[in-house]
């Protein structure tokens, strides 16, 4: 597992922060419970992470409590910008029961707002689909189960294997990769190309406006001198 992310960090620097690697992130439990006083805090179970086309899911053992030691490496790295929705909040959770610390955590709301200056929108209360549609375009249809997914594989009734379930793995991997495209797309309307793209369009508009102001004017002129 080290070396993968080690390998996929020195490979996909990012095009618009070339310094960084951005990365989708998210967790999740198994089950939520709750009391008369709402949600109980239980220990996250399964966190995934996504850059490019690569998505990792890492079990998390709620029972040890043992830190996984390349994972924390990875996640504190300067160079490393994590992105997800409700990213400080589950950075501060993952922190306190797994001593896991995002150095950079960037939450996808808040980013969004920055990137896309649509105050009209309220994209700061948009869910991950919603945004993703937003940022990526109206084409980003995610499909969503319409029931409760087994985490594990069942090998025999009433005994799972710890394998992950297939069908889990492909929704589980949608949530990161989308945390990882939009979070890319942002950086790049702040940072790089399509702030570029913009303002490219912006000057050829403005060319093309002053070409036009020239144009009439010379008409002006013309018949002026005809008369």
């Amino acid at each position: 597992m080290n070396k993968i992310l080690v390998g996929t960090k020195k490979a996909n620097n990012s095009k618009s922060l070339p310094k960084t690697l951005v990365v989708g992130f998210s967790v999740e439990r198994q089950n939520d419970y709750y009391s008369r006083y709402g949600l109980l805090e239980f220990p996250y179970e399964l966190l995934h992470i996504c850059i490019g086309s690569h998505c990792l899911l890492y079990h998390l053992n709620p029972e040890l409590y043992k830190p996984p030691k390349f994972l924390a490496h990875f996640l504190s790295d300067p160079e490393v910008i994590v992105v997800g929705m409700g990213i400080k909040d589950k950075s501060s959770h993952l922190e306190k029961d797994f001593q896991v610390k995002i150095k950079n955590a960037v939450d996808l709301n808040e980013l969004a707002v920055k990137g896309m200056k649509r105050d009209e929108l309220d994209l700061g209360r948009y869910d991950l689909d919603r945004l993703a549609k937003a940022v990526l375009g109206k084409h980003m249809d995610v499909l969503r189960p319409g029931r409760k997914i087994e985490w594990f594989k069942r090998k025999r009734p009433y005994y799972h294997s710890p394998e992950l379930n297939d069908e889990k793995v492909m929704f589980t991997t949608a949530d990161a990769y989308l945390c990882y495209r939009i979070g890319s797309q942002l950086f790049d309307m702040i940072h790089g190309k399509a702030s570029s793209a913009i303002a490219a369009a912006a000057a050829v508009a403005a060319a093309a406006k002053s070409r036009k102001n020239k144009k009439m004017k010379k008409g002006k002129k013309n018949k002026k001198g005809k008369k």
